[in-house]
């Protein structure tokens, strides 16, 4: 160790310095606590041996200094002292002394304090080479994080992507939505297209879980249930015949057994077909909440039954459900996310405050019954973060 040795007295000095020298040590000595102090900022010591009383800066002063004065390393304090008190070695202890050796110095006894410094400043040293290295790999995991981070902002920009068109008008019908994703990526999926010249397919469908897994297998939804070859939405014709629309419930069985073992995933779904030329919409309800037949006069009810999880069990049976909507009315499909959401006593939004808003919105457009809900679900939790994806589906006759 390189050790700064603090006497007044020269034949102190000496005896130390022989001594630690003797021990195979690096040996400064100084004559002062001035002395000391300035040699202590100009070159690294791992251990000071100094005098208690000494004139102008005594040992006590000369410790207060290091600990006010704190460097990158640690500097361990032996207090050489024929004061025998101990209030004497509390007032050391309080002024940052490590240890004390009592004078007149017994040289064994010396180089047993001598080795515990070792010790000390050695375990020192190795924590700190511990704790340089826990903060590089801190930093190699803040820069993999802020690259996950990058790469799921970029997933949820390409999720959002995939959403339909806000604001959209077919004949007969104009259709707005809401999505709220729990976390970067959503487990909800929507959308709506026409599939023919006066049918138009529309589904929300919210799958178990959150993160990752659940927005792969909604991504994965979103692209089976387009109208292409290989997708349930249709059906094989006749030679020379275009494909034909499958039901609802056709559409709901089919994906129940594709998607069957999927590591505990499993989903739930109102999928369903608008006929505008009747206003009819046929859809089916797997596990959902019941879509809401709201009428233009505000008046509100639930329309169809629970039925199952799509992926849970196989060979179920899936109803349909049939509602027409007058010019004025709507149909609002809505996930879990809405009336499960907690305010900050714990109690959920339910649906009495979902239908509650939605009839003060009746006579709104519905961007703004949409808006409504949305600020009104936010008020409620009491923060823009939720627990669970907020998804909602508006369709309105016109």
């Amino acid at each position: 160790m390189r050790i700064l040795v603090v006497d007044d007295e020269a034949s102190g000095r000496f005896l130390l310095n022989s001594m630690l020298t003797g021990w195979g040590h690096e040996v400064v000595a100084v004559a002062s606590g001035k002395a000391a102090w300035s040699a202590s900022n100009e070159s690294h010591f791992d251990l000071i041996i100094s005098d208690w009383n000494m004139p102008e800066m005594d040992g006590l002063a000369l410790c207060r200094l290091i600990r006010q004065n704190p460097q990158p390393f640690y500097r361990y304090v032996i207090l050489c002292t024929g004061n025998n008190q101990k209030s004497d070695f509390i007032q050391g202890m309080e002024a940052g002394a490590d240890d004390f050796v009592a004078k007149p110095i017994n040289f064994a006894e010396l180089r047993v304090r001598v080795r515990a410094a070792e010790r000390i400043l050695t375990l020192q040293m190795e924590l700190a080479g511990q704790n340089e290295s826990l903060k590089t790999l801190n930093q190699q995991l803040e820069g993999a994080y802020q690259g996950i981070r990058r790469d799921l902002q970029a997933a949820a920009a390409m999720q959002l992507r995939l959403l339909p068109k806000k604001i959209e008008a077919y004949k007969g019908i104009t259709l707005d939505w809401l999505m709220i994703p729990s976390s970067f990526l959503a487990g909800d999926m929507l959308n709506y297209f026409m599939v023919d010249d006066h049918h138009l397919v529309f589904y929300l469908l919210d799958v178990s879980g959150h993160g990752v897994p659940a927005a792969l297998l909604s991504v994965t939804l979103n692209r089976i249930l387009l109208p292409e070859p290989g997708s349930p939405i249709l059906r094989a014709a006749e030679p020379g015949m275009p494909p034909r629309i499958a039901s609802p419930a056709e559409v709901i069985s089919e994906l129940n057994r594709r998607f069957q073992s999927q590591d505990d995933q499993y989903f739930t779904i109102v999928y369903g077909i608008f006929d505008t030329a009747t206003s009819e919409a046929r859809f089916c309800q797997a596990g959902h909440p019941a879509p809401l037949h709201m009428s233009a006069g505000g008046v509100i009810r639930a329309v169809g039954e629970p039925g199952f999880p799509v992926g849970l069990w196989p060979g179920m049976d899936y109803q349909e459900y049939s509602v027409r909507l007058a010019p004025g009315d709507r149909l609002v499909i809505y996930s879990d996310g809405i009336t499960e959401c907690r305010n900050p006593e714990g109690a959920g939004y339910s649906e009495a405050n979902l239908n509650k808003i939605l009839q003060k919105k009746c006579s709104d457009p519905a961007p703004n019954l949409v808006a409504g809900v949305q600020d009104d679900i936010r008020q409620w939790h009491g923060t823009s973060e939720f627990a669970d994806d907020v998804s909602l589906l508006v369709l309105e006759c016109i």
